[in-house]
């Protein structure tokens, strides 16, 4: 059944209406998480490590490539990004910032059924990264949903990221629905901003999201036989997001 058909037979859990209306709504198979009636993340009850979106396929590809023991994500949502990590990597250090107490609650209550251990942090992204300046992450993902949020909005944000992400340092974005010219501008701006990394982006099919990855040079050059040696991610996904890899735009 497509995921559309299983939010249209959803039954509402949890609602609340502050800055944002936040609902959490589930049928027998799924339970998702809402901003303003439009869904952020979907979780698979029997399996909740699962991941169900393309865009967050794409947000954690890097994982072709490495074996990750520090992660900052910015932006919780219902957790999906946290239950994969912990699942594949269960000795990873994971810190998540999120600016909603809401939302917090939300995953702690309904989004977190294997508790898995996420170092929560109630804050706003450059908060966090302002006082927070011993933390050497060698993953930083940036997945924030915030209304109204403009293209220089996020630049500002990774600007201040940036200068976190060391040299072997991988850092990925999610923008949600960037014009033609705002994602000109901003990949124009990163390379600027990070000349030593390889930048490699995705426009997903069927969704309004591009994904951004800045990489360390040398990450993509090790050979095929290493990366199946050393990959946290089982041989089926390997493969799928391997192929899925090569359609990404440089």
């Amino acid at each position: 059944m497509k995921l559309v058909k299983h939010i249209q037979q959803g039954q509402l859990r949890y609602f609340t209406q502050n800055d944002d209306s936040i609902s959490v709504s589930e049928n027998q198979h799924y339970r998702w998480l809402a901003f303003d009636n439009v869904v952020q993340s979907m979780m698979l009850k029997r399996q909740p490590w699962q991941i169900t979106f393309p865009h967050q396929i794409s947000l954690l590809s890097p994982l072709l490539f490495f074996r990750p023991q520090n992660i900052v994500e910015f932006g919780l949502g219902g957790g999906n990004l946290a239950r994969f990590l912990l699942h594949y990597l269960p000795d990873l250090t994971l810190h998540t910032i999120e600016y909603s107490q809401e939302v917090i609650e939300c995953f702690e209550k309904y989004f977190n059924p294997q508790s898995a251990h996420v170092n929560l942090h109630h804050c706003s992204a450059l908060d966090w990264l302002h006082y927070n300046k011993k933390i050497n992450a060698d993953w930083f993902i940036c997945d924030i949903y915030q209304k109204n949020q403009s293209i220089n909005d996020s630049l500002i944000l990774t600007k201040n990221i940036l200068k976190k992400v060391g040299e072997n340092a991988v850092l990925s974005l999610n923008l949600p629905s960037p014009s033609s010219e705002d994602i000109n501008y901003f990949l124009a701006e990163l390379k600027l901003l990070a000349p030593t990394k390889h930048l490699i982006y995705f426009h997903i099919p069927h969704f309004l999201n591009v994904i951004i990855h800045l990489l360390p040079c040398d990450m993509l050059n090790q050979p095929e036989e290493n990366l199946i040696l050393n990959t946290a991610l089982p041989a089926r996904t390997f493969n799928r997001w391997r192929k899925y890899w090569r359609h990404g735009m440089q």
